[in-house]
C-alpha cells in the first residue's frame, strides 16, 4: 500500500521484529479480576505504537499496560496503550493480532529507551 494512501494513517515508520525473540506481557488497565496477564509476541513497533499477538483478544478502545521485551533494551520497557485494531477471527484463526497506540509511559526513561531503540534501526546501534 502506498504511503500516501488514505488507508495508511501511520505517521511513524514501523520496524519489523522477529516475534520469537520479542515478548510482550499485557494486562487490561484497571483489571482487578485476578485474571492472568496476557503474554505474546511483538511483530512491529514504532514511536506511536506496536502490533502484537496474544492468545486472547482484546477489544478496540481497551486501555492496556504492557511490558515490552525488545532486543538490546534492558530492562524491559513499560508503557500504556489503547487498542486500535484486532484481527478478524474469520481471517486469522488462533492467536489474535492486535495493534495499539502508546498513550503514556510510567517513566521518562522507558520512552527515551524506546526512542533510542527506534533511532538505532530497531536496536542495531552499538552499545
Amino acid at each position: 500500500m502506498a504511503a500516501d494512501s488514505p488507508l495508511n494513517r501511520r505517521i511513524h515508520p514501523r520496524y519489523r521484529l522477529v516475534p520469537m525473540y520479542t515478548v510482550v506481557t499485557a494486562r487490561r488497565t484497571g483489571d482487578r479480576s485476578g485474571l492472568p496477564r496476557l503474554t505474546g509476541h511483538i511483530y512491529d513497533i514504532s514511536a506511536g505504537g506496536a502490533r502484537i499477538e496474544l492468545d486472547e483478544p482484546l477489544e478496540p478502545g481497551e486501555s492496556i499496560a504492557v511490558l515490552l521485551n525488545l532486543p538490546g533494551a534492558v530492562p524491559d520497557l513499560k508503557a500504556q496503550g489503547s487498542v486500535v485494531w484486532v484481527s478478524d477471527p474469520a481471517d486469522d484463526p488462533g492467536p489474535r493480532r492486535i495493534a495499539f497506540r502508546f498513550t503514556g509511559f510510567p517513566d521518562r526513561s522507558d520512552h527515551d529507551r524506546l526512542m533510542k531503540f527506534l533511532v538505532c534501526g530497531a536496536g542495531h546501534c552499538a552499545a
